[in-house]
């Protein structure tokens, strides 16, 4: 599979990248590391860690990424897990997918590589182990650290941001923040209901194909996904731009509902954007640039 092409990076002066290696329930994610190159050694700036959305990778958010290190933070894009160069989770091949346990708990079995899967609460544990990463990073402040999402990754950032502490503050664009209705939730709930029973794959793989979308969706874990919920529980400054026609994700329900609960939170400070005359993709063409630049100011303002 071939990750969609964006405009190409034009890596500003003064900015590095380097590939790096986050780890998260033991599978190995893809993930570019961006940097000023002249910093004091005791120097303490802001850093963004950055969410790509379904069917994206780590390039989805590179020009975010090295837009935000240009003026002075450092940032990092990473790969979800099972797409592209990141690792897989593995499914036991064989009679009941339970090998014969030897002595030292070692046994010898067959597994098969799950690719392109969509499942939201193993996006949400990769997101917490690049915050992990970055809390790491050398001239990292750890009181000031930043979430962006797009996309699919704008909900994971969400719901994230909503139960971490070390998020200061939140940027998410075209977000898709609510649950799933209709009958996609109930053939969800059909779907965790057999997997807890052992009626259903444990990961699936190619099934329950998404219209228009690659990969698959753990459609189990969906069931319970929900980051519309968890919204009113943010307490940092968050900014969500949304797409004046987005085709996929109704701003009424998603971004521009996001927007209203955040309203009537006392104390919240949020700023909600639409860049009119875009459909949802076109925020990375005609609306990056409104779309990128109201992030750097929302960072230089709240990090």
């Amino acid at each position: 599979m071939a990750e969609k092409i964006y405009p190409s990076l034009v890596m500003s002066e003064g900015v590095g990248r380097e590939r790096v290696t986050v780890w998260s329930g033991g599978m190995a994610l893809d993930a570019d590391l961006y940097r000023p190159e002249v910093v004091s050694p005791d120097a303490a700036l802001p850093a963004v860690v950055l969410g790509h959305g379904w069917g994206g990778g780590k390039l989805t958010a590179e020009r975010y990424a090295a837009l935000f290190a240009s003026a002075g933070m450092i940032t990092l894009t990473f790969t979800q897990s099972s797409w592209f160069g990141s690792g897989s989770p593995l499914q036991l091949v064989g009679d009941g997918g339970a090998p014969d346990f030897e002595g030292g708990n070692e046994a010898l079995t067959r597994v098969r590589f799950i690719r392109d899967l969509v499942a939201p609460f193993a996006w949400v544990a990769n997101l917490r182990a690049a915050l992990d990463y970055i809390e790491g990073e050398p001239n990292v402040d750890p009181a000031r650290i930043g979430v962006w999402g797009t996309s699919f990754g704008g909900g994971v950032a969400v719901y994230v941001a909503a139960h971490d502490d070390r998020v200061k503050a939140l940027t998410v664009q075209v977000p898709a923040i609510a649950p799933l209705r209709g009958p996609m939730s109930q053939l969800a709930r059909k779907r965790a209901i057999d997997t807890a029973r052992g009626d259903f794959y444990a990961i699936p793989q190619n099934v329950d194909p998404w219209p228009g979308m690659e990969g698959t969706p753990h459609l189990a874990e969906m069931a319970h996904f929900d980051p519309l919920a968890q919204v009113d529980r943010l307490r940092i400054p968050t900014l969500i731009i949304d797409a004046g026609d987005d085709e996929l994700f109704p701003i009424a329900d998603n971004g521009g509902r996001a927007a209203e609960i955040l309203a009537g939170v006392p104390g919240s400070v949020v700023d909600y954007r639409i860049i009119p005359g875009i459909t949802h993709y076109g925020i990375y063409f005609d609306g990056y640039e409104a779309g990128s630049h109201a992030a750097v100011t929302w960072w230089g303002r709240h990090l």
